[in-house]
């Protein structure tokens, strides 16, 4: 009977890490998704926009609001009133996989995975809708 608890707690405590591990997949398309909105704050000071920065979710459909609309309607945070949109982007969920780096900063040999690309980012430069961004740039004023 001890046996079979075992093995059932072997199996709910491997569901728990593969669903935690799927959330910590979709978090890191929302922490990449920021970065980029944020790269170099000289991007988005070549924009003219100051205050704070957030990567918005957006379905990447044609039936779905723009860009514009996603970020007017995002829900207010403490100090900012409003949002309003000065890019978007679309972070790609099916790219390679690259094991992780590990080692001191100087390496001897190779790393795994030299000359391979990680995260697939594109920029479009605007605030558009249609099929493309799943991310939106967004600034908040007071």
């Amino acid at each position: 009977c001890l046996i079979h608890f075992y093995k059932r707690m072997c199996r709910i405590t491997l569901l728990i890490v593969c669903v935690l591990a799927s959330g910590k997949a979709d978090y890191d398309l929302d922490e990449m998704a920021t970065s980029a909105c944020t790269v170099g704050l000289g991007m988005s000071v070549g924009h003219n926009k100051i205050g704070a920065l957030v990567a918005v979710r957006r379905q990447c459909n044609n039936l779905a609001a723009d860009c514009d609309t996603v970020c007017q309607n995002s829900p207010a945070f403490p100090g900012i009133n409003r949002w309003s949109c000065f890019d978007s982007l679309h972070v790609y969920k099916n790219r390679p996989e690259l094991v992780k780096r590990i080692g001191p900063t100087s390496e001897i040999t190779p790393p795994p995975g030299v000359g391979k690309y990680g995260p697939v980012i594109h920029r479009y430069g605007g605030c558009h809708g249609g099929c493309g961004p799943n991310y939106c740039c967004c600034v908040g004023q007071k």
